[in-house]
């Protein structure tokens, strides 16, 4: 070996037996293994709500090294500053958190936990995020899920109907109510069977096997994971059929087809209210009227003595029970009319004279004249419905708005009003092409609004969930 060769040889010796030495150094006493934190911290829920009545946020924790913690610290991320202990002797493997929340708190902020343990070492932090709004607001809307056609490329949610088997493709609107207890109709409007095709550059209806509209019914009660069908009207050959007769006459001078805005179950039997529409162009209608089914949606025909005319306060609609009346909030057909109240006795839906109209300008329902009906709505409502909720003993109304390109929502505490200023429940932003919004009935005794949204694009209704909150006051 060379001179150079040897010295390079201990070089390297010395090299080695340095790094030995800092890797030593470097381990924690008794372990052979530096200390790497891992997540010792979980809890069961990371985004929380404060509690209407106590204010206060929880969450159960669990630790993995519980024995070997000294204490836990809590600091906030967002408003003024918080800083807390909880020391070992107060923690348990599964550990119910708890933070008052405060008046100055923002509307939305992060409880930070992290554990510091007997030997000096941090766990890895974890997040809490806290939302903190307070009043009435919607805190979250979602598409569940596809309710008519076959998926298209991309969609991930659930689509538990395969419309293809009642020769349905494509269709829209999407009226629900409840015949009796747990038994649903929907009603569809313009429908196309199976050769129907999504056309991203003209869209809306194609293909054959044109109705007017359809009829479905569910017993579905769980809609987070979508709206199942039991079944639909159908003909001998097992297609959906068409319910009211619409003419398929497409020259804009006759009958052109027709189309069902609201529906209800009255003194036993179940109504749907629809329009004949005569022209597209100008949303031209012939009549406004209704048919009546008397065996649970089986059979269904016309009843000859209601009609509205082409430019009645109620040629649309949308109806909902309560204290035994039926209520119909009204308007003119299109979607650039202002919204009318009427009611009538459940054994008076075939009746127009036994109607009645609010008048808010002497404060009274009028009987017999809907001229007498004055505006409750002050804006330009689409297609409609409303319900009453339990949960928030509030009515809840929705529509369509097309200067706002939305599903527009209103709250009131009484029937007549006054009704709020306009929420958002769902954007033409998110959802392009949007319109119809009609509320499901389970929707009545539930913390969330579900209702069925037609998009023009693919030409297919689809069943969305608003998350309410009605937290009131902070002060209360």
């Amino acid at each position: 070996m060379s001179p150079e060769e040897n010295r390079n040889y201990w070089i390297l010796i010395a090299f080695a037996i340095i790094t030995i030495i800092i890797s030593s150094c470097s381990k924690e006493e008794g372990s052979d293994e530096p200390y790497i934190p891992v997540d010792e911290i979980s809890s069961a829920e990371t985004d929380l709500i404060p509690d209407k009545e106590t204010k206060t946020v929880s969450t159960l924790l669990q630790f993995k090294n519980l024995d070997n913690i000294d204490y836990l610290v809590i600091n906030k991320s967002g408003g003024e500053s918080y800083s807390e202990k909880i020391s070992r002797s107060e923690l348990s493997s599964s550990y119910l958190f708890t933070y008052q929340v405060r008046v100055s708190d923002p509307d939305f902020f992060r409880l930070i936990l992290k554990a510091v343990y007997l030997d000096g070492n941090i766990s890895k932090e974890i997040s809490l995020n806290v939302d903190n709004r307070w009043g009435f607001f919607i805190r979250n809307v979602s598409r569940i899920a596809r309710v008519t056609g076959a998926p298209v490329s991309g969609e991930t949610f659930p689509s538990p109907n395969n419309t293809l088997n009642w020769n349905v493709g494509g269709t829209d609107l999407g009226i629900v109510w409840e015949m009796e207890p747990g038994k649903y109709g929907i009603f569809f409007g313009d429908t196309f069977g199976r050769d129907f095709k999504p056309n991203p550059t003209n869209p809306g209806p194609n293909g054959g096997s044109w109705r007017s509209n359809v009829l479905a019914f569910s017993e579905d009660k769980n809609l987070d994971d979508g709206l199942t069908f039991s079944s639909m009207a159908t003909d001998a050959r097992g297609d959906a059929r068409e319910i009211v007769y619409g003419g398929k006459d497409g020259s804009g001078n006759g009958d052109w087809t027709s189309i069902p805005t609201a529906a209800i179950r009255a003194n036993g039997a179940d109504y749907v209210h629809y329009f004949n529409m005569r022209n597209w162009t100008g949303w031209i209608t012939n009549y406004s009227g209704m048919y009546k089914s008397t065996d649970n949606g089986l059979t269904w025909e016309k009843c000859e003595g209601v009609t509205f005319s082409s430019n009645s306060p109620f040629g649309q609609g949308g109806y909902f029970k309560k204290d035994g009346y039926v209520y119909m909030i009204g308007t003119q057909t299109g979607r650039d009319s202002k919204a009318a109240l009427a009611r009538f006795r459940e054994a008076d839906i075939e009746k127009r004279d036994q109607y009645e109209y609010w008048n808010g300008s002497s404060g009274q329902w009028i009987k017999g004249d809907e001229n007498l009906a004055t505006v409750i709505i002050d804006d330009k409502v689409g297609e409609l419905s409303f319900i009453y909720s339990e949960t928030f003993n509030k009515w809840f109304v929705a529509y369509f708005n097309g200067d706002r390109y939305n599903i527009t929502m209103r709250t009131a505490e009484q029937i007549t009003g006054p009704w709020s200023e306009p929420y958002e429940l769902a954007a033409g932003k998110d959802y392009a092409q949007l319109y119809g919004s009609y509320f499901h009935p389970l929707s009545v005794n539930s913390d969330n609004l579900y209702f069925l949204m037609s998009m023009w694009m693919p030409y297919n209704v689809f069943l969305m969930k608003a998350e309410i909150a009605d937290m009131g006051s902070f002060q209360d």
